[in-house]
């Protein structure tokens, strides 16, 4: 499995076993889908909440994991995640509108 940063809006890196509504881990969204994040989740993408640098050095890890062996807990339309001992780690998708 290799994710294409391109395609990705934002990331999440949080502990495993909770939740991933950001109490638990931090959501950053990438620069150039900030506009398309904030109508997705329904209000507007913060100027703190953007760093394309965060979410380039995720989905690397990610994919540095992926190359290492690691199996995706997760692999769905929207989002791919794996945990790597207490840490979780999802990339979301921009959703293609038809």
């Amino acid at each position: 499995m290799k994710i294409e940063l391109a395609n990705v809006a934002s990331v999440y890196s949080g502990k495993d076993g909770k939740c991933c509504c950001g109490c638990a881990g931090k959501h950053t969204y990438a620069s150039a889908h900030r506009e398309w994040a904030s109508q997705n989740r329904g209000y507007k993408v913060e100027d703190e909440d953007v760093s394309d640098r965060t979410v380039k050095l995720i989905v690397n890890k990610m994919n540095k994991l992926f190359e290492g062996g690691a199996t995706p807990d997760y692999v769905e339309q929207d989002f791919v995640s794996v945990v790597t001992g207490a840490r979780l780690y999802v990339a979301y998708f921009v959703k293609k509108t038809p």
